[in-house]
């Protein structure tokens, strides 16, 4: 047997991958155009940041404008509810426990409005800048305009939904909106 070193075939595949990673990085930082090294500072420009205050200020009027939408769509399907229990009410077919259910729904549609108007009241007065409550009658979501909650303000909304409505903590539903 032959002593010393023998060269075999996976030595050179080896030595052969080795050689074309070494000419891939050199012709990458060669083309490139652009020399960062480990440790480099890089140069920010003036013009990325406009464009990332543009950037926030249209993802703040589209979370105005989601805020304001969903108010007003919570307002309207309140106002045909209770325009059903008013016209149910005006029926003159319907017996007396008709129309005291009837009545019983339109106070119940009475105090699901007021519960969320105080609930959002409370809520901006406790620092949420855009709050909407979207009550029914075992669940609670309540929409908040916000980067994130701390623990401290999720137990600042529950709270106030629970003060508010008869709602148990498992029913209420906290979403964030940026």
């Amino acid at each position: 047997m032959k002593k010393g070193k023998v060269i075999t075939k996976n030595h050179i595949a080896v030595f052969v991958m080795v050689l074309a990673l070494a000419a891939a990085v050199w012709l990458n930082m060669r083309y490139s155009g652009e020399s960062k090294f480990l440790g480099e500072a890089a140069f920010v420009s003036n013009k990325s940041s406009s464009k990332t205050a543009e950037t926030a200020a249209s993802v703040k009027e589209k979370a105005q404008d989601y805020f304001e939408k969903a108010v007003k769509d919570r307002e309207e399907a309140f106002d045909k509810m209770q325009e059903t229990v008013e016209e149910s009410l005006k029926s003159a077919n319907l017996s007396d426990d008709e129309k005291q259910k009837a009545l019983n729904d339109l106070a119940a549609l009475s105090n699901r409005i007021a519960a969320a108007q105080n609930i959002e009241t409370v809520l901006k007065a406790k620092g949420f800048e855009k709050a909407v409550a979207v009550l029914n009658d075992k669940t609670a979501n309540i929409v908040v305009q916000s980067d994130g909650l701390t623990p401290e303000q999720t137990l600042q909304i529950e709270d106030v939904v629970t003060t508010q409505t008869d709602i148990p903590l498992s029913g209420v539903k906290i979403v964030t909106v940026k």
